[in-house]
Order: C-alpha cells, then structure tokens, then sequence
C-alpha cells in the first residue's frame, strides 16, 4: 500500500505536468592557437550568474546546460584563461573563445586536457568529481571497488570468509559517511555494507566525494562525509544509446553490463542498466582449506524514465532489483547446508542470499519569475531482505525504507541571499535475528531545514544551515551546519566546515565480520528493542587549495585537516575478551584526527601524477581506556600515475596506462594475550604494499579493450583465519583483516559504446 500511494502521489504530479518541457543550451568552448585554428577547451566551468547551476566542457570543449530563469548571464571560466560573461538571451547554441592570461617575457602556450578527477573551485563545500576517466583507471566492477585510485578513501576486505569490501573515511568505518545517489539515500540502514556492490561501475557517470558534514537538505546522517553517486541519464545526449562493458579475471569471475538509451517520445527519455555477473570455481591460493573468494551470483538491473517539459516542470521515476547470493567457508562445506555442517565439525559453510526492491522519483518545478525559486520533491521506497548463515549461526534481517523530502528554494531580495528550506520524512522498518537475539524496531523521522547561502561577492560565500528532527525512539535533535569558502586569489581557496551528524547503528549488518568467528555477540544494555543510543559526532574541518601551473600545464596542492569527535557512539570492543564481542555505549572520549597533503599535476605532458600522504590518530575509549582503535593505518601514502597517447590531430587517448602504488603503515590488532601462545595475533601488522596497474587500447566507434593486474607483487596476508583448521574450536576467527585475503589478479575486459 505504501508503494502504490507513492506511486499515485507521483503520477498525479506528472499529470499536472504534461505538455510541459525544459529547454536547454548548447554550445562549444574553444580557444585560439599561433596558427589562428580553433581548438577546444576541455574542463571549462560553464554556469549561469548568480546561482549554482553549472557544468563542465567535456573532452571536445562541448556542453549543455538548462535554459535558466534566474539569469541569462553565463559565465564561463578555467584556470590559466580570462572568465568570460555572455548575454545568452534567446540563443539555443552559442560558440565561446576564451582568452589566455596576458604573458609574461618567456612564457609559453597553456595547453593541456580534462583531469580524471576534478575538485570543484566555485562550491563552498570541498567536492572532488571522480569523472568516467578517473573510474575507468582500475577494474571498477562496483561502487565499493570505485576508490582504488583516491587516496581519501581506504577499501579494504571486511573478513577472510564473506568477501565484503569495505570503505573508510577519515579514520572511520564507511557508514558514518553518507552515501547517497544523485542526492537520495539509497546505500544505508542494513543494506551500508553490501549496498556498495549494487551499482556497477559501468552505470556511474560521476561520483562526488565530500569531507565532512554535507548539506542539511539531504538529511542528518553524514558525519565524515558525503559520497553522492550520479547514474547515466536518460535525458543526457551525449551518453551513448547502447554501452557494452564485458568483464573476466582469472579466478573465473564474469560479468556483463549494458546501458541502453532510448528516446521515446519528444519529452519522455528512458534508460534500461542490466548487470549479471557470476563466480563459480572455488579457489584456495594460501591453503588454509577456506575459499579465498566465496562462490558468488548476482543479478541487478534498473528501469528509469526521465520527462521534460517547458515551463520548468521535470519528472523522473526509477526502479531496481537485486539479487545477491554468496556461498563460502571450507572446501568441503561451503556447498552444504547448516543442519548437515552440525554433524562435520571440522568443515565450515557461510551462505548469503540478498533481495532488494527499490522504487524512486522526483518531480521539480521552476518558477518563471526568475527569482531562483523552484520546488522539488524526491522519494523513494525500498524493501531489503538477507537470509544467511555462518556455520552454525543463522543471521536474517529485513528493512523496509520509506523517503520523502521537500524542497523549496528562492532567494532574498537578491541572487546573493538565497536559501532552501523543507520538510522531510523517514520510515525505517527493521527486523534483525542473529541465533537467539532479535531486534525489531521501528523509526519515524519528521524533520524540518533551513538553509542560507550568502554569496557578497565571486571571493566569498558561506552556507548556513540547520535541521531539526523528531525520532519517535530517540527524541528530538537538532543538527547545525556551516560551510565557508574564501578566495583571496584566483590560485587560493581556504574552506573551513563544521556541524553535527546524527545517526542510528545497526549492530549486526555493519558487524557481520564478526559472524566469521567463534566470537560470542554480548550486548551490555537492558533494552530489548533496541539497546543502544544513537551515535551523535561534531566534524570541523579546513581545506586549503592551491591552484598553479607547472611547465604552463594545470595542477594542484590539498591540503586538509579534519577531526571528528563524538559525543555518543557505540563501541564495538574485541580487545576485553578475544572470545567476546562487547558493544556497548561510548563511556568516554573517542575521535578522530586526520591530516592529508595530495599534489596533482603533470610533471611532463600526458602523464598524470597524482601523489598524498596521509596520517589518522584515531583513538577510543574501550573497556574504561583510551586506546587506539584497531585495524587504522595512522600512516598511508600513495601515487598515481596515468599516462596517454593520442591519435594524430584527435583529441581522444588511443593508450592509456594507469599505475597506482599505495602504502599502508602498520595496524594495531585487537588484545589476544589471554589465548594460547599458537593462537596469539601480533600486537601490530606489518606495513605493506599494494600496487595494481592497468593498460586500455581504445578504437574507433567507441570501442575500448583493457587489460590490468591488482596486486601485482601478490602481496597477501599468511593465516588470514585463526585456527582455520578447528571451525569449531573458541579460537576460530576470520576477522583478523589486516592485508589482502588475495594474491595477485589478472584481469581484462572489453567496452563498446554505440
């Protein structure tokens, strides 16, 4: 009933809407070289005066961008050339020839091409665009396998059983950052760990990471930061209408994507994503008789739709299902049910089979008053549920999410003084069984935000804003955000963050590592709904970047610092009892620090460096002391390089070569002194290396053939599992993750796009 009302509400919207259409504009960016030829500028930054909408030139200096009502203003800007302002009042394409900065004796011509990765220089938030190119790098299956190439965010294996990979963000697990696509919520709740395998690289036009608290507009639960995804559209033309990506390594993992896109009618664009993919020959590489990679097949496909019309009205609506199943443990158990594994103590069997059914919209409308007012409603409703054992423990959870929110944007006297406001509502339903433990609850969140930017001038603006919202278990809580952006020069912007993040912990799907183990699961609270309160954190943050040309070629120096510091959280503690997992609330301090430097530019023309170091000091209070948590690396550092030729007078790369080398320092290991001396884990990890490179030949008609390598000194951690002999013995335990579970992977693939 829930999903058919919203989908009555978003039908009538539509219905309001029909015989409507956005209009939009075109155009090229070009500039002038010695022999008086046009070429085009790639990378350009193309917005309309006075508001946020903007958009980037792509690699033949060609964009669109939507009619606006606010300004007919368009301004278009890049490093190293005069910002031009054009009247664009009634044209539908317009060609523009930017400039170059006057000269200096001895300088030479700017030239250049379209960085992989792109951090934003007129938002006031800090945002890095990992564009198509950047994920292309490496073998970008999913979203969780995305960030190989982005030395802000660590993946790692959760365990040596389930094969999860897992994100960090500032020091801290990948569910206190918020994971949205295109601004919606949709990897969260139970699905925060093993939603990141549901959108397969392939479907991605861009990903947007952030530090820090996000906007208040997009809900209370960022913390460390926000990635938001954004998909291939249906109403984007320059995406191709079909996009093949075929995909095998040689531990006999395949799979195959299509995108394909099709115009219906004058104002209806749709866009079907199919993604099947399978792994069916079990391997042991590390002979410890437990499958290094657990047998796997998933089937995924999305259906939207996308309508345009005139007088600023636009609908989309969308719907996905997935289907995941994973089989694991020892060679002689992963194929055979729990009731049989009770009578082999000494096989062990995992097995997961994930259902999810997510429906979504949005309906927007501009007001033809050109006063930056429009209103806009996003929703979606989803239905989670995952069946799973390990071994002789079963885990089943079910969720159902319910989304709504409510935008309405204008401005205050003038462009400067704009703000957003709404309302917004979300139902979670849970239902959680781990052995005997069953938690169920239900939340209910309405909540309300205010948000204010103030733009006095292209140096300055700040964006203030705050959100108040009830929860029906929790209470009432407020959540203040402030982000600030000041440009003294054209080569220099500072950005200062702070606020608060709220969110609620789902123990047993972001611990499901811990099920690999003969670990007891002890939860110290006498509430059976839900034991715990819900984690509560302030982030305060300064960027600092620094634009410059080297050999008169484009680049950039980050520099960031970020604390995160909490006021509630839940503790997962495996160092009081190495046959125990405690959780309990936080009793005392527990933060987060991290310092970052990254460079990026082109030490010769073509190759693409991109080179940071990072150091975490995160601590937390366990079992009454302050201590380091476990499995941080404080120290990380890491370089990319790509490099590409291109065809003669064309200006798409035939060869690619990308090589990414990281670093990881050594990680402290949860206390096992109170084991026996040959099931004792070092006190440290070692510190190690992982290097992974890629080699792409691209044809023409849009065909692309790849071939890479991860890990490729077949760096892997010894002894993965604990006891990986005894599955029934009080020292088993999978979770001692410090290093790959996997050697080294040989991979290729092939990409056609018609």
């Amino acid at each position: 009933m829930k999903i058919i009302t919203v989908l009555m509400i978003h039908l009538f919207l539509i219905s309001i809407s029909f015989g409507q259409n956005s209009e939009k504009l075109s155009g090229i960016v070009l500039e002038k070289n010695e022999k008086g030829e046009l070429i085009p500028l790639s990378g350009a930054n193309v917005y309309w005066s006075g508001t946020s909408v903007g958009t980037i030139t792509s690699s033949d200096g060609k964009f669109e961008i939507k009619i606006s009502n606010l300004s007919n203003q368009l301004i278009v800007s890049l490093v190293g050339y005069i910002t031009d302002t054009i009247n664009v009042a009634g044209e539908k394409y317009i060609q523009i020839v930017l400039q170059s900065e006057p000269k200096q004796v001895g300088e030479m011509e700017v030239v250049g091409q379209q960085a992989s990765s792109i951090f934003s220089y007129e938002s006031a938030p800090m945002i890095q665009i990992m564009t198509e190119r950047e994920l292309f790098k490496a073998a970008c299956c999913n979203l969780s396998e995305s960030f190989e190439t982005n030395p802000s965010i660590d993946v790692s294996f959760s365990d040596a059983v389930t094969g999860l990979k897992q994100i960090e963000m500032l020091g801290l697990a990948g569910t206190y950052s918020q994971i949205t696509v295109e601004n919606m919520p949709a990897i969260r709740g139970l699905a925060s760990v093993l939603g990141l395998t549901f959108f397969p690289g392939i479907w991605m036009e861009s990903i947007q990471v952030s530090k820090g608290v996000g906007s208040v507009a997009n809900g209370y639960e960022s913390i460390t930061g926000q990635i938001n995804v954004e998909l291939r559209k249906p109403e984007n033309e320059e995406d191709q209408s079909l996009f093949i990506n075929l995909f095998g390594n040689q531990d006999r993992r395949f799979e195959g994507n299509l995108n394909y896109r099709k115009i219906l009618t004058k104002y209806l664009s749709s866009m079907s994503l199919l993604h099947a993919s399978t792994q069916r020959y079990p391997f042991d590489q590390n002979k410890d008789r437990f499958l290094d990679m657990p047998l796997s097949r998933t089937f995924n496909v999305m259906q939207r739709f996308h309508l345009s019309y005139p007088y600023g009205f636009e609908n989309q609506i969308g719907i996905q299902f997935v289907s995941d199943e994973k089989d694991g443990g020892t060679l002689g158990g992963y194929d055979i049910d729990n009731l049989t594994l009770a009578q082999r103590p000494k096989e062990y069997g995992f097995e997961m089979k994930t259902r999810q059914l997510r429906i979504f919209g949005k309906t927007g409308y501009v007001f033809p008053d050109k006063n930056y007012k429009s209103v806009a409603i996003q929703w979606s409703v989803s239905r989670y549920s995952q069946n799973s054992f390990f071994n002789l423990r079963g885990y089943n959870s079910n969720e159902t999410m319910t989304y709504l929110n409510l935008i309405y944007q204008s401005n205050i006297d003038s462009i400067r003084h704009k703000f957003r406001t709404g309302i917004s509502f979300l139902l979670d339903e849970y239902d959680e069984t781990f052995t005997d433990l069953r938690l169920r609850r239900i939340e209910r969140v309405p909540g309300v935000f205010f948000e204010y930017t103030f733009t006095p001038s292209e140096e300055f603006s700040v964006i203030a804003g705050i959100r108040a919202d009830k929860n029906n278990i929790f209470g009432t809580f407020l959540t203040p955000r402030l982000h600030l952006r000041y440009a003294p020069h054209q080569d220099w912007v500072f950005r200062l963050v702070g606020g608060r993040g709220v969110r609620t912990a789902n123990i047993f799907s972001e611990n499901v590592a811990y099920f690999t183990s003969a670990r007891i699961l002890n939860l110290q609270s006498s509430n059976n709904n839900y034991p715990f309160n819900q984690e509560s954190a302030w982030n305060a943050g300064l960027n600092i970047t620094h634009y410059f040309l080297y050999d008169w070629r484009d680049g950039t120096i980050t520099i960031d610092f970020y604390r995160t510091q909490f006021d509630n959280q839940v503790v997962v503690d495996l160092d009081s009892n190495p046959g125990k997992v405690e959780m309990y609330n936080l009793g005392g301090k527990s933060y987060s620090n991290s310092i970052q430097v990254e460079l990026n530019f082109q030490p010769i023309e073509r190759l693409d460096t991109r080179i940071a170091y990072r150091f975490l000091d995160v601590m937390q209070t366990i079992n009454d002391r302050l201590r380091e948590r476990p499995f941080i690396s404080r120290h990380r550092a890491f370089i990319n390089l790509g490099y590409s030729t291109f065809r003669n007078n064309e200006e798409d790369p035939q060869m690619m070569y990308d090589l990414t080398v990281q670093w990881f320092g050594r990680k402290r290991m949860p206390d096992t002194e109170s084991n026996p001396d040959d099931f004792k884990v070092r006190k440290y990890s070692p510190a190690f290396v992982i290097t992974n490179a890629q080699v792409t030949r691209s044809f023409y008609k849009g065909l692309e053939i790849y071939l890479g390598v991860e890990n490729l000194f077949d760096m892997k951690q010894n002894q993965p599992i604990l006891d990986s002999a005894n599955p029934d013995s009080p020292y088993f335990d999978g979770s001692f993750i410090w290093g790959p579970v996997v050697g080294r992977v040989i991979y290729g693939g092939v990409r056609w796009r018609m």
